[in-house]
């Protein structure tokens, strides 16, 4: 209801996409795109896009989404790939996309140096993960042990003595990352949107280069070579990944790579630059119309 109030007193309004299973903010867009035109504000939405379904759900998502691209003259997406993706799948003008780098949402204390590494492998988090083939890798490298910290099935039933695999307390969960030999990030690239890089945030911001396959996004935020390792998602690219991140001869060029992990992440993936992305987007809308913006209340604005 509050959208809908906002919708009937200015002229501009900026939706976040992501809030709750319902996705309240895109309902009432689709409730105020049947409204006439002359009523309807212009409505930038931004965050993260969405994934589709398929059989009926799908056929009702696609209408859902044409009633709502009435309405929306701007989408904001969190990576420049989906500039091409999101209009081809879901039948938008490609002119409507913008991209906002997303944030680190929870910086770790600043360090003077990186922790003291122990010799785990750590991979954690559930949405849209491939834990399979990072097993497989562990299979292939018994000297490591590895902590796959979910809740969530992994897809493989006979896990290798070398890993583990269960969920882990949030206390018990950064400290695992901090002190990890190596973070990998194994990701699904069956997917049409940015996931995964609060998990790669958290390496970065513990000056740990992670190791993250190669899916959407991805490279917006990970310079191969530079602030962490991009991979093919096979067991083999995890194996050479793992293998030459924990090479000790390696280890002056790991540290380097970890303070240009860091040191981007505080420089580049802030807020500041966020709400500038944002609010850039918007002043392209003040240019044909004058009224003040609403915000959309969001956890972090």
């Amino acid at each position: 209801m509050r959208v809908l109030w906002a919708a009937l007193h200015e002229s501009r309004l900026l939706l976040f996409s992501s809030r709750g299973r319902l996705k309240p903010e895109l309902l009432a867009i689709v409730c105020i795109g049947l409204w006439p035109r002359r009523l309807r504000p212009r409505i930038v939405l931004y965050g993260e896009m969405f994934e589709p379904n398929s059989g009926l759900r799908a056929v009702l998502e696609r209408y859902i989404m044409r009633l709502a691209d009435r309405t929306i003259a701007r989408y904001v997406v969190y990576s420049s790939e989906e500039c091409h993706i999101f209009p081809r799948l879901w039948r938008v003008d490609p002119a409507k996309l913008r991209v906002a780098l997303l944030y680190a949402r929870r910086h770790p204390q600043e360090q003077e140096q990186r922790s003291i590494r122990g010799t785990h492998i750590f991979a954690g988090g559930n949405s849209f993960r491939e834990y399979a083939p990072l097993i497989e890798a562990a299979r292939l490298l018994p000297q490591y042990r590895f902590v796959i910290a979910t809740t969530k099935g992994v897809g493989v039933t006979d896990l290798p003595p070398n890993v583990q695999v269960g969920p882990l307390a949030p206390d018990q969960y950064a400290s695992m990352v901090k002190i990890a030999a190596a973070v990998v990030v194994p990701l699904r690239r069956d997917v049409h949107r940015l996931v995964g890089q609060m998990t790669y945030f958290e390496a970065m911001g513990n000056r740990t280069p992670p190791i993250v396959t190669d899916t959407v996004g991805v490279r917006d935020y990970i310079q191969d070579g530079i602030t962490g390792l991009v991979v093919d998602g096979s067991p083999e690219g995890y194996v050479t990944a793992i293998r030459w991140m924990c090479d000790p001869t390696h280890a002056a060029q790991v540290q380097w790579m970890g303070d240009q992990a860091y040191a981007v992440l505080h420089d580049r993936f802030t807020l500041t630059h966020h709400l500038k992305a944002l609010m850039m987007v918007m002043d392209e809308l003040s240019e044909q119309q004058r009224p003040a913006v609403e915000v959309a209340k969001h956890p972090d604005l």
